[in-house]
């Protein structure tokens, strides 16, 4: 367990803890009460409370059941305190939404590491770290994702490691008609995090 804010948030070793990244992007998003947010990969299921804690109508996703599970518990115990409501879906990043479901933020913390398949021990931490050889593989699904669920003016918000090749990430966004800005950085022992904003329209 730990507290974040008015939270109290319960942990499970088959599910990623909250880390540098997550606190990173979570400080970053630029939400208000009212706000539709979809959190893809929630985990744990702290960023999606913070949203809910701050009035917003949150719906987010995990692939691994173990965080299903664990995001349910949280829920039902920071019930009281939430402001917005929070629902979560088992599924891979937006297969269980429907077409008519639009958000005005989107938010993902994917997997970023680089992973040779020697590197994989098949168990649900490589589901939550492993980004393939270049360290983009799920960041390029949700890219290709983020527009046909985003409302007008709306956004979405990713981390991206300096361990993955940029020159890439930023060759698929120009591809996916996407601008991007980066609104946060930060350095972790000589890992550098970036907080990416992109939207459809600049």
């Amino acid at each position: 367990m730990f507290s974040y804010q008015n939270l109290v948030i319960e942990l499970h070793p088959e599910v990623y803890d909250p880390a540098e990244d997550s606190f990173l992007l979570l400080e970053s998003l630029c939400i208000k009460p009212g706000d539709t947010i979809l959190e893809l990969g929630a985990g744990c299921g702290l960023i999606a409370l913070a949203c809910a804690l701050k009035g917003s109508e949150v719906l987010c996703t995990d692939i691994n059941p173990f965080a299903v599970q664990l995001t349910r518990r949280n829920i039902e115990r920071n019930r009281p305190y939430l402001i917005g409501a929070v629902e979560i879906r088992k599924g891979d990043l937006f297969s269980v939404l429907k077409k008519h479901e639009l958000f005005d933020v989107i938010i993902c913390n994917p997997p970023y590491l680089p992973t040779k398949t020697t590197e994989k021990t098949g168990g649900w931490f490589d589901v939550a770290t492993d980004g393939g050889r270049d360290g983009l593989n799920v960041t390029k699904r949700f890219l290709e994702g983020v527009v046909a669920h985003l409302l007008p003016g709306g956004a979405a918000y990713f981390i991206f490691s300096s361990l993955s090749n940029r020159y890439t990430l930023e060759r698929y966004l120009k591809k996916q008609r996407l601008f991007s800005s980066i609104v946060a950085s930060r350095l972790f022992e000589g890992e550098q995090l970036d907080v990416y904003r992109v939207s459809p329209t600049a």
